[in-house]
């Protein structure tokens, strides 16, 4: 049986609330996505998010994707594997995954993707440090849409 959920378009961002939590997914500069999990994470969260990335990806741009798991409770196993084959199939199309955790269990976790596609993401444990990372992201992509403006 499916677990019901709503998934709402707010312009701004994507919310999925369903019934163990919600998710969010912004994209506060264009490639420049950052998700939010609250309660549970289960695999239909996937979907809906990944697409917006892949109309990204379909445009010819690389992902920026900074993940907060700090309100995270736990996370279906079919939402990782998802999420872990996403990357691998796009590595090379990812400039950086940011992860801001609070538990072991998501810092393990980040451990095994990146045993999987190779070293793409970078646990913060300091929301300061994570917010940082995500304004860098903004400024480079900034600075490439100046360059080519200009060039």
């Amino acid at each position: 049986m499916a677990t019901p959920f709503e998934l709402l378009d707010l312009g701004d961002r994507l919310v999925l609330r369903h019934d163990t939590g919600h998710a969010e997914l912004r994209e506060p500069y264009p490639s420049v996505f950052v998700t939010r999990y609250f309660g549970a994470a289960p695999a239909l969260v996937y979907a809906p998010f990944v697409a917006r990335l892949d109309a990204r990806l379909a445009e010819g741009m690389r992902i920026s994707l900074s993940i907060d798991a700090t309100a995270l409770a736990l996370f279906e196993s079919e939402f990782r594997q998802r999420w872990t084959a996403w990357m691998g199939e796009h590595k090379n199309n990812l400039d950086d995954v940011n992860l801001l955790f609070s538990s072991r269990l998501v810092m393990m976790s980040a451990a095994l993707v990146n045993a999987t596609i190779g070293p793409k993401i970078k646990s913060f444990a300091e929301p300061e440090r994570f917010e940082a990372a995500i304004a860098l992201a903004i400024a480079n992509r900034r600075e490439l849409a100046r360059s080519a403006e200009a060039g």
